[in-house]
């Protein structure tokens, strides 16, 4: 049911994690490669530039990107299910912020010891702090749902 809140956030949070594919997470200036880095490609802005990873380099950051798309999809369609759907998005957020930490933590330090350059960071850096914040907002719709619902039933 879309005219709920929690609905919109989970909309929400679904087009925060697709731009992850339109916007870049960072670019990395060096003196051998100029690489544009998003969560399914290295883009090389440099003719004679040698590939620096391997293509199964990028595949966990494209399966977290995909299930925070998929999850809260799958939660907008089971909404008479609202512990089922808080715990979704429970899940939705833990893998949110296991993306914001392998993209910090482990790909950004990797990128930046290969091209030795610091890395510039784009918007797409910033989408998987959105997708974690409206997660939790319609998690806390729900709960707040399921409150009433338990009022509703102690009233019977």
């Amino acid at each position: 049911m879309i005219q709920r809140i929690q609905s919109v956030h989970m909309v929400l949070a679904i087009i925060s994690a697709a731009l992850l594919f339109v916007f870049p997470v960072s670019w990395f200036y060096g003196s051998e490669n100029t690489l544009e880095f998003f969560v399914f490609q290295l883009r090389e802005h440099l003719p004679q530039a040698k590939p620096l990873v391997s293509g199964f380099f990028l595949i966990p950051l494209l399966v977290f990107t995909v299930a925070l798309i998929l999850l809260p999809l799958i939660c907008i369609t089971q909404f008479k299910k609202l512990q089922f759907q808080y715990k979704i998005m429970r899940i939705n957020m833990l893998l949110s912020v296991l993306l914001i930490g392998a993209l910090l933590l482990f790909y950004i330090n990797t990128l930046e010891k290969l091209t030795l350059t610091k890395a510039d960071y784009d918007f797409g850096a910033f989408l998987p702090i959105f997708v974690l914040i409206f997660s939790f907002l319609a998690m806390r719709g729900i709960k707040s749902d399921i409150k009433l619902l338990r009022s509703v039933d102690r009233i019977r």
